[in-house]
């Protein structure tokens, strides 16, 4: 496997933090900090990788706009729907501006409207650059939006396609 032209199975352990400096995570569950705000939520991103303050204020507003919750940002995690709490997780995995972003079953846990609203940020996302690599097992958005598809069966690879629609 490879990311950025870097075969990551040949990194040594002390290498490995730095190539997650490169990709962004989000998850079903969004794995939010409780009792925090939107800003604060998607700024810890930041601080981990050690980024200024000045620079945190600058583009935490940024990506919050990118996601469509700038109005959102002195808000409670807990005060947000279920879709709005998906944006964040999708804010803070593109705060640090990765190449590539891994969305396990991003929309899982969300109803068809509020997961046809992750899947279109996601791709505004995709088109302005970054990679996205989901995980789903929902047929229908797959097919809502044909881009490469890869099926894994028993962690084999079984079909890879461009523009490919999913039938089980």
């Amino acid at each position: 496997v490879f990311v950025d032209s870097v075969e990551i199975s040949g990194l040594a352990r002390r290498e490995i933090p730095y190539l997650r400096r490169s990709l962004g995570m989000v998850y079903q569950d969004f794995k939010l900090l409780p009792k925090t705000t939107v800003f604060d939520n998607v700024a810890f991103a930041m601080q981990v990788v050690g980024a200024g303050s000045k620079a945190i204020r600058k583009r935490v507003p940024e990506v919050l706009d990118q996601v469509r919750l700038s109005n959102k940002a002195r808000c409670d995690i807990s005060e947000l729907s279920g879709g709005e709490q998906q944006r964040v997780s999708i804010a803070r995995a593109l705060v640090n501006r990765p190449t590539v972003i891994l969305a396990d079953e991003p929309t899982g846990n969300l109803d068809k409207i509020v997961a046809m609203d992750i899947m279109d940020t996601l791709e505004a996302i995709n088109k302005s650059g970054t990679t996205i690599l989901m995980a789903t097992h929902a047929a229908e958005i797959v097919n809502a939006r044909p881009k490469r598809l890869l099926v894994v069966e028993d962690g084999k690879l079984i079909r890879d396609e461009e523009g490919g629609l999913y039938s089980l």
